[in-house]
């Protein structure tokens, strides 16, 4: 090898190694918390995970003059420990780049053992522009969340939800800004007529998969040292059986800080929200002929409207007082017997002895010690609700109400 050749070779690769060390490393961050939570239940209820969420409240189920959802249950689980990783790296199209990727030990329905994805996304930032790639926070969860210590974060009059999504936000001010975005359902589903015997409620990607279209949500915030406001509008198409069914919702929510207090609030006025694990859902108003064949149902949405409040106060010990409550306005049109029963779909209809649920409350006060590294909580629930027998509006009659008391404590070390 002469001279030549050895210079030229020496220059390239001082010049690649000069190139590679002026890029900014790639680095991460690990973080999660060990958490176990423990609860009794005075009586039978709608749930998920094993109870970790409670939902509502069963009605009574006479058998042989006996309520059989009048027992208490109780349970303690630890599959909400948690493990993430966030990411930072090279900058990508004058944008800075960063990535998450968080689990739990949660899995399907019973199999703790299997870890579940949480949130996976990758994220892109200009100075007044971000786009979010991946799944994480639905925004009707994620603009607001009460303060409370239980793990459902006061389900079912908040939403909770993670979908894949493509996010777009705006910055116009360093106050104001509006965001975009367009969801698919994965985890969370809209529930249907397509029930097995290992899956009674029909929930299924397939209804928004069928239909093509994503969820559609755009968002308008407003933030200050101490306030945060925002409004928004969510929608979503999706094809049951062939029939395309549209449904919407509207938010508005108000924050307040001042030092150890908070105060926090949001309402919605939705139709068939049952992927948020909130009240309501759609019923049967007729029948569409698609062949000469082939006859199918067609679908109304239930409008429900929910609100809640939440107050806490403190910083190492906190108090606070969260309440909710959910109102079934009725359906857009009339529902139809098929053929000597109405059918409908979503939490609080129950098929079988055609009991629908018409309001349901929360009062839930709690206090919580906070260190560093270390969490403990206790909350007690009190949730009543009203069921009645359903008719052709999507209202009831004869109502009856039962209540559920609950108290719940968790423990979680955070790393």
């Amino acid at each position: 090898m002469n001279l030549k050749k050895i210079l030229f070779l020496f220059l390239f690769f001082s010049m690649f190694i000069s190139a590679k060390a002026k890029e900014p490393e790639a680095s991460y961050k690990l973080y999660g918390f060990v958490r176990s939570d423990w609860y009794l239940n005075s009586r039978q209820n709608v749930e998920a995970l094993d109870g970790l969420f409670n939902i509502l409240p069963k009605p009574r189920e006479i058998v042989n003059g006996e309520d059989v959802n009048s027992y208490p249950n109780s349970e303690m689980l630890s599959v909400s420990s948690r493990l993430g990783f966030d990411f930072t790296g090279t900058p990508l199209f004058g944008a800075k780049t960063s990535a998450k990727i968080e689990c739990d030990f949660a899995g399907i329905t019973s199999s703790y053992y299997l870890i579940r994805i949480r949130q996976a996304y990758l994220k892109l930032n200009w100075e007044e522009t971000e786009l979010l790639v991946g799944q994480t926070w639905h925004p009707l969860y994620n603009n607001l969340q009460p303060i409370t210590p239980a793990l459902s974060v006061g389900t079912p009059f908040q939403s909770f939800n993670r979908s894949p999504q493509i996010r777009v936000k705006q910055n116009f001010t360093d106050n104001l800004s509006v965001l975009a975005t367009a969801s698919y359902q994965m985890q969370y589903l809209t529930q249907g007529p397509y029930s097995t015997a290992a899956n009674p409620s029909g929930a299924s990607a397939s209804y928004m998969k069928n239909g093509l279209l994503p969820s559609l949500h755009v968002g308008l915030d407003f933030k200050s040292q101490n306030f945060l406001a925002g409004v928004g509008v969510d929608g979503k198409s999706l094809l049951i059986n062939h029939v395309r069914l549209n449904s919407g919702a509207a938010v508005a929510y108000a924050a307040y800080t001042n030092k150890k207090f908070q105060v926090r609030a949001k309402s919605v006025l939705g139709q068939n929200m049952s992927e948020h694990l909130m009240i309501g859902g759609y019923g049967v108003n007729g029948t569409k002929k698609i062949s000469d064949v082939l006859t199918v149902d067609t679908y109304t949405n239930f409008n429900t409207s929910t609100s809640w409040l939440s107050f806490a106060y403190g910083s190492k010990v906190q108090v606070g007082l969260y309440g909710g409550f959910s109102k079934n306005l009725g359906t857009t049109t009339d529902l139809v017997l098929t053929p000597k029963k109405f059918v409908a779909y979503g939490y609080g209809f129950y098929q079988g002895n055609q009991l629908l649920l018409d309001q349901l409350y929360r009062v839930a006060p709690h206090i919580t010690y906070n260190l560093p590294n270390f969490k403990l909580g206790c909350e007690y629930e009190y949730t009543a609700a009203k069921y009645g027998n359903i008719d052709y509006k999507g209202l009831i009659s004869d109502p009856d109400i039962v209540k559920n008391h609950r108290i719940s404590a968790t423990i979680s070390y955070i790393f």
